[in-house]
């Protein structure tokens, strides 16, 4: 009887061990800090998404309702560094003017991502770079490489530093219209509309910042919160 009361305690204190151990494990999660541009650039985007879905039969993401956004960092961070994530964001956007950003066309990637380039000028650059500084230090450390990244030195760099491959001057501006999807219907999507007026450059703005929980592809369904910039 001793015995099974002993082995009973041994069974009930290992499992009560192995709970308290999951409720104490950092939960992490991936945030996006992102720049919003101005509606004549969104609008640009939501109607190539609109075209998209109606001509090829592809769900682009603004079509679909998710932010449209240009990722300025992303990474992840333990689930109590919310709170200080975004004291230092509204901080940071509180000392920001608004600034002129362009878009520069279309772009299908070599993973057949679908993008409106934007232009990277000093201003976004600096932006991203100043995102990157203030909330790097909150961030979980990893020492994963993907195995796409490890012939890269820079984005091994920086994704051991920073926990991202896009940063600094590996920084590419974009809006994401799709993952990776159909290249062939992406590429007469193209031909099609080298010419329309989303496809040509936009003059707009960098109006806000804002963060929200990225999904695999790095989209933001409904950001957490969005910080203006200051007006000119």
């Amino acid at each position: 009887m001793n015995e099974k009361l002993f082995l009973l305690f041994i069974c009930f204190t290992f499992l009560f061990s192995n709970a308290a151990d999951c409720a104490n494990a950092k939960v992490s999660e991936k945030i996006n800090v992102f720049a919003v541009v101005s509606p004549n650039i969104e609008a640009a985007a939501i109607k190539a998404s609109e075209i998209l879905h109606i001509e090829q039969g592809l769900e682009a993401f603004p079509f679909m309702g998710y932010q449209v956004h240009c990722t300025l960092y992303m990474t992840q961070y333990p689930a109590e560094a919310r709170d200080k994530v975004r004291s230092k964001i509204k901080r940071l956007a509180d000392g920001v003017r608004e600034f002129r950003v362009s878009t520069t066309g279309l772009e299908i990637t070599s993973g057949n991502w679908f993008f409106i380039n934007l232009e990277r000028n000093r201003n976004l650059q600096a932006l991203s770079d100043a995102v990157v500084k203030l909330l790097s230090p909150l961030r979980v450390p990893s020492d994963f490489i993907p195995d796409w990244a490890k012939s890269m030195p820079n984005k091994v760099e920086y994704i051991s530093k920073y926990g991202s491959p896009n940063v600094f001057d590996e920084f590419n501006p974009h809006l994401t219209l799709t993952a990776s999807t159909d290249g062939e219907k992406l590429a007469n999507f193209l031909e099609t509309h080298f010419e329309s007026d989303f496809a040509q450059n936009i003059s707009g703005e960098i109006i806000a910042i804002g963060y929200g929980i990225a999904d695999r592809n790095g989209q933001i369904e409904k950001p957490i919160e969005i910080f203006p910039l200051r007006h000119k």
